[in-house]
C-alpha cells in the first residue's frame, strides 16, 4: 500500500470521526465576554426578567417595551461597579447607566441578578 493510499484512508477515518463528533455534541451556544461589564449584562440578559412595580410604572409612562430593554439597556449600558453591591446575598445588585447613540435618551437603572432570574428594580431618566 502506497503512502497516498494510506493518507486517503486516514482522511476518510478522520472525516467519519468528525461527523460522529458533530452528531454527538451538536452545535453549542458559545459566547466569550472578557470584561466584567459585558459579563454582568450578558448574565442579566440571558435570565428571565421581572419588574418591580416602580419600574413597570416608569416603563409604561415612557412607552418603553421589553424589546428596548433587552436589545438596548442590557447590551449597551455601563455598570457603575463602585455604587453596585456585587457581593450581596442572595441577589447581586447593580447600578447601570445607559446613553443612546444619539445622546437623546439617558437612563440610570438598578437591577438584581439572582440565581434563577434577574429583576429590574428601578429606572429613571438622567
Amino acid at each position: 500500500m502506497t503512502f497516498s493510499q494510506r493518507f486517503m484512508k486516514y482522511l476518510l477515518g478522520v472525516g467519519i470521526g468528525m461527523v460522529f463528533v458533530a452528531m454527538a455534541f451538536g452545535p453549542r451556544a458559545f459566547s466569550c465576554n472578557y470584561f466584567p461589564n459585558a459579563r454582568v449584562l450578558d448574565e442579566a440578559y440571558s435570565k428571565r426578567l421581572s419588574f418591580s412595580p416602580e419600574a413597570q410604572a416608569f416603563l409604561k409612562q415612557e412607552n418603553l417595551d421589553t424589546v428596548f430593554l433587552k436589545k438596548e439597556l442590557f447590551k449597551r449600558s455601563k455598570i457603575d461597579f463602585d455604587r453596585s453591591q456585587k457581593d450581596k446575598v442572595p441577589c447581586r445588585e447593580y447600578i447601570a447607566n445607559y446613553t443612546s447613540k444619539d445622546n437623546t435618551k439617558n437612563y440610570e437603572f438598578a437591577f438584581d441578578v439572582c440565581r434563577e432570574d434577574s429583576r429590574l428594580v428601578s429606572i429613571e431618566k438622567k
